[in-house]
């Protein structure tokens, strides 16, 4: 009774604080309200374009993907069929979807403004569990009403789910940089492990975080040196066995133990070729077909060679195209064609001038708690580092708004705790203290 009454006060607001309660619900409430709304408005403007999705191209391919899981074909998309073209992680939660909804895109959308509020309760918990509830509540606040955060979330994309499990592998890491060094840490770290394994699978690029998430570990962890040794081994031994099924199946399909996928060449050609901008524009896998002419694990390799030996061959251009991209995955506006410019735009750089004021105090008031600044910046920083070699764009950084949104509400909370501060009182000469 006790451990069940431990877990819901971790998930939930104590009623013992009316306050806090009802402002946990209220924003909860607004977040979906807000999202489920924005789901039949956007429904509405691309039935009256004759549309299936606002941002068509990857949207297309994820829905087919969740189609065929959900009819039980084979898992594969074009002809000749690519088999390891996409992680599966998203295009089951559609299929899901699709078999319990039918084949219904604005159905989809609902369950992903549900999908949306569960990524702001999970913010909720996760900055309960590394500050304090105040602060909870206004990260929560910030990524419930963010404007861009309303409308990417809803989208047939895989970004909002990638955000919800991104916030599940923060949370189940903060013990390890949390606790006091008598905790046992090999459960936490092969679940943190295990969950990021999961979230590879959803967004391929999130590997990366295995080997800085154990360096978090091993530099800010609380336990001697062996344990967050041994911290680290658990977090790579999770996330290989969450992503083992997948490679298997990947060797059956093709021959070759893929555990990602065999869209990272292309990707890569996308962002360092001589016509790249920084922005995507993947017409040359049509223009060229090489997969109709050699298989897909030849194929990626070949646009990653290519995609190297541009950079070592153009080592200026390649430095001018990854500072477009980062300009790209840092701007405050949305940066697709057809949708920058204008009143909204202008609201997103209000928006995001005071977020990024508040972050940059929240990050001065954290700097002692070096361990967990890092782990709420980590994603964004290697996000960031990511698309500055592949392709930018804002949709890539607004998942990983979310734990930042935690630092940014630090600081809020700290000037707001610094200009109610009272003053102590001075006595004057002759008068006695009070």
């Amino acid at each position: 009774m006790n451990r069940i009454k431990a877990t819901f006060n971790f998930c939930f607001p104590s009623s013992g604080c009316r306050r806090q309660f009802w402002s946990f619900w209220i924003l909860l409430a607004v977040a979906l309200g807000v999202r489920v709304t924005a789901a039949v408005v956007i429904d509405r403007r691309v039935a009256a374009e004759g549309r299936q999705f606002l941002i068509e191209g990857d949207a297309n391919g994820y829905w087919e993907l969740g189609q065929r899981i959900a009819a039980g074909e084979e898992y594969s998309i074009y002809q000749p069929p690519r088999r390891i073209l996409r992680t599966p992680g998203f295009p089951l939660l559609l299929a899901a979807c699709i078999r319990v909804f039918g084949p219904s895109i604005f159905a989809a959308s609902i369950v992903m403004a549900f999908v949306g509020c569960g990524c702001c309760w999970l913010t909720w918990i996760l900055a309960k569990r590394v500050t304090d509830e105040d602060t909870a509540l206004w990260a929560m606040a910030f990524v419930a009403v963010s404007p861009l955060q309303i409308g990417s979330s809803v989208q047939i994309l895989s970004e909002t789910w990638f955000t919800f499990w991104l916030l599940l592998c923060l949370i189940a890491l903060a013990p390890l940089l949390t606790k006091p060094a008598t905790m046992r840490p090999w459960w936490p770290a092969f679940l943190s492990g295990l969950l990021t394994g999961l979230t590879v699978l959803v967004r391929p690029g999130w590997i990366l975080w295995t080997g800085a998430s154990g360096i978090l570990v091993l530099l800010f962890g609380r336990n001697s040196t062996r344990s967050r040794l041994a911290s680290w081994t658990f977090i790579v031994a999770g996330c290989f066995l969450a992503l083992l099924p997948w490679a298997i199946r990947n060797y059956h399909a093709t021959g070759h133990l893929v555990f990602t996928s065999l869209w990272s060449g292309p990707s890569l050609y996308d962002g360092l070729h001589p016509g790249a901008t920084g922005a995507s524009d993947m017409t040359f896998v049509d223009r060229e077909d090489l997969f109709a002419k050699m298989s897909e694990f030849d194929v990626n390799a070949i646009y990653k060679q290519r995609a190297f030996e541009f950079a070592i061959q153009n080592p200026g251009r390649a430095i001018e195209l990854a500072f477009l991209k980062a300009g790209r995955y840092l701007s405050p506006s949305l940066n697709a064609a057809g949708f920058s410019g204008g009143p909204f735009s202008l609201f997103c750089l209000l928006w995001y001038s005071v977020f990024t004021g508040l972050l940059i105090f929240g990050c001065f008031h954290l700097r002692k708690d070096a361990g967990i600044l890092l782990m709420l910046s980590g994603p964004f920083l290697q996000f960031l580092l990511v698309h500055m070699v592949f392709v930018g764009s804002i949709r890539y950084r607004l998942p990983v708004e979310f734990p930042l949104s935690i630092i940014a509400a630090n600081g809020l909370v700290a000037l707001f705790r610094r200009a109610t501060r009272k003053t102590p009182n001075v006595p004057t000469k002759g008068e006695p203290s009070r």
